[in-house]
C-alpha cells in the first residue's frame, strides 16, 4: 500500500498542518512507542537519533540518554545479557545456552534489518523487518521485546532513515518461549511469522498504517536531521577548522571566491544543467549577475544554453553564419557539457571520482556578450553531513578559442572533440593549478578543504532558512 508504514522505501509527499501533526505524534508516541534512527543497521543495532516519550516509558529513561548510542547497547542485548544469570536459573538452563540462545534471537533480528534497510539511494528498499529480542529497562529481569523497523529516504535531504515500533509482549511471547525457540531447528522463525501475521491488524488499531502516520514520522525525521547537523555546526565552530589553520582557510576562501569563478550546486544534473546554491564574487563578476539572481537557479537557464536560445538571432548575426546551422551547433556543444557534467556527477550510491571537462559558450548578462568558456567540474561529497555536491569552474578563454572557431568545430567530423582535449591537455590544467590533483581526499589540498567548509557553511545555511520558513509558514 503506497504511503504505509508498512511498506518502506522512497519518502511520502505532502505535509500534515501543525496542529494534525502535534495530536498525532503525541498519539503515535506514547501508543506506539518509537524511536529514530539511522538506516546503517549492524550487529549492535541502529544508531538512536530520535525517542519518544513512549519509548522513554519503556526502557525507564530519559529521551536524551540514548541520543547517539546503539540500541543494543543501550537497551539490547548486550545491556540485557548482564541479567542472563537471574533468566537461566529461573529457566533451568546453563548460563552460556542462554546466552548463546539470546544472541541468536539478536542475530535474526540484525539479518531482518539489514536486508530491510538496505538498498541505495536511487533504489530503496520495501518492506519492513519485524524481529522479537530480549531487551531490559534497567531491572533484573529482561523481557520479550516486539520490533518492527521501516526504512524510508527523506525527500528533502535524502537522509536514509529508520523508524523502529517498540512493543513489550511478554505476556503473548514468554521469555522461556523466545528462548527455547532461539536455536537451529528451535522453530524460531516460525514463531516470529506466527506473531507478524497480526502486524497489520495490532497497527492499524494504532493508526499507524495510515499515510499521515507516515508524514508525521517523515516530518519528525527531517527535524531530527536539522537538529544533526547544526549541532555538527556548533561543534566543528567550537573546535579546530580542520587539518589547516583557520587564518589559513579564511585566507583560501577569499583568494578562491575572489580571484576564481566557481559555483556550488546540488547533484542532480537535467536538461537545465544543475541547481545553483552558491556562485562566488568572481563568478558573478564573469557573467555579470548578482548573488540573488543566481540563488536557486538552474545553471542553463542562466547563462548557459536555454538563455542564448532566446539570444540565437544576435548570436548568427555576430559570428556571420546561418540561423539554424548555428542552432545546431550551440547544441552540439550543449550536449558534450551535459554530457561531461553527468560523467562527473555519477550516481547516489557510486559517485564519480572523475574530473569533467568541457568548452561551452557562455552569455554575459549585461552587456549582452557571447564568450567561450573553458568548464572544469568535480563532484564531492561533504564528510560531516554526507551531502553530495557539485562544484563547477569557469573561465573566459575567448581571447584563445573565439566564438566562431567554436561554433565551426561543433559537429560530427568537425573537429570539437580534438579542440577540447587540446586545450585539456595543457600543463598546469587549471584545478592543477589551485592545487587539486585529485579528487580523493581534502586533507592535503587546501582547495577541496576550502570547498568543503564552504559547502557545510552553504548547506547549514539552507537548513536554518528552512527551519525558519517552517516555523514561520507552518507553525
Amino acid at each position: 500500500m503506497a504511503g504505509s508504514f508498512l511498506r518502506s522505501g522512497a519518502g511520502v509527499k505532502g505535509k500534515l498542518p501543525s496542529w494534525a501533526h502535534k495530536l498525532l505524534h503525541d498519539s503515535l508516541s506514547t501508543q506506539g512507542c518509537f524511536s529514530i534512527g539511522d538506516v546503517d543497521v549492524t550487529d549492535e543495532g541502529y544508531t538512536i537519533r530520535y525517542a519518544s516519550p513512549g519509548f522513554c516509558d519503556l526502557f525507564d529513561c530519559k529521551s536524551s540518554d540514548g541520543l547517539g548510542k546503539r540500541c543494543c547497547n543501550f537497551v539490547g542485548y548486550n545491556l540485557a545479557a548482564r541479567h542472563l544469570i537471574n533468566v537461566a536459573k529461573a529457566l533451568g538452563m546453563y548460563l552460556q545456552e542462554a546466552k548463546t540462545r539470546a544472541q541468536f534471537a539478536l542475530e535474526y533480528c540484525a539479518q531482518q534489518g539489514t536486508m530491510f534497510s538496505g538498498g541505495t539511494w536511487d533504489k530503496p528498499s520495501s518492506g519492513v523487518a519485524y524481529a522479537l529480542v530480549l531487551a531490559t529497562n534497567g531491572t533484573p529481569e529482561p523481557f520479550v521485546c516486539e520490533l518492527v523497523l521501516s526504512s524510508r529516504w527523506e525527500l528533502r535531504t535524502s537522509w536514509g532513515y529508520s523508524v523502529i515500533l517498540h512493543r513489550d509482549v511478554t505476556n503473548e511471547v514468554p521469555v522461556r518461549k523466545l528462548l527455547e525457540a532461539a536455536c537451529p531447528g528451535g522453530g524460531f522463525d516460525q514463531l516470529v511469522q506466527e506473531r507478524k501475521l497480526g502486524l497489520r491488524r495490532r497497527l492499524s488499531s494504532a493508526g499507524i498504517t495510515s499515510r499521515s502516520a507516515v508524514l508525521c514520522f517523515q516530518q519528525n525525521a527531517l527535524e531530527v536531521w536539522t537538529g544533526k547537523l547544526i549541532d555538527k555546526a556548533r561543534e566543528i565552530a567550537a573546535n579546530d577548522q580542520g587539518p589547516f589553520p583557520a587564518w589559513e582557510s579564511r585566507f583560501m576562501q577569499d583568494h578562491l571566491s575572489t580571484q576564481k569563478s566557481f559555483c556550488l550546486a546540488d547533484c542532480g544534473v537535467t536538461a537545465e544543467g544543475v541547481t545553483l546554491r552558491y556562485a562566488s564574487p568572481g563568478c558573478c563578476d564573469l557573467f555579470e549577475l548578482h548573488a540573488s539572481e543566481i540563488a536557486v537557479t538552474r545553471c542553463q537557464k542562466l547563462v548557459g544554453y536555454q538563455r542564448i536560445a532566446r539570444q540565437v538571432g544576435a548570436l548568427a548575426a555576430q559570428v556571420g553564419m546561418d540561423l539554424q546551422q548555428v542552432k545546431d551547433r550551440l547544441r552540439f556543444v550543449y550536449d558534450f557539457v551535459l554530457g561531461q557534467a553527468k560523467a562527473s556527477v555519477g550516481s547516489w550510491d557510486r559517485p564519480s571520482s572523475h574530473f569533467g571537462f568541457a568548452l561551452g559558450l557562455s552569455y554575459k548578462a549585461t552587456s549582452g556578450t557571447f564568450f567561450v568558456c573553458e568548464l572544469n567540474m568535480l563532484t564531492r561529497t561533504e564528510t560531516h553531513t554526507g551531502w553530495p555536491y557539485f562544484a563547477a569552474f569557469h573561465r573566459s578563454v575567448a581571447h584563445e578559442v573565439p566564438v566562431r572557431r567554436l561554433l565551426e568545430a561543433a559537429c560530427p567530423g568537425g573537429g570539437f572533440e580534438q579542440l577540447v582535449q587540446e586545450r585539456q591537455s595543457r600543463k598546469p590544467t587549471f584545478l592543477e593549478s589551485i592545487g587539486i590533483y585529485s579528487n580523493s581526499d581534502s586533507g592535503g589540498s587546501r582547495a577541496l578543504h576550502s570547498f568543503d567548509e564552504r559547502a557545510f557553511d552553504m548547506l547549514t545555511d539552507m537548513v536554518k532558512e528552512y527551519t525558519l520558513f517552517c516555523f514561520i509558514f507552518v507553525f
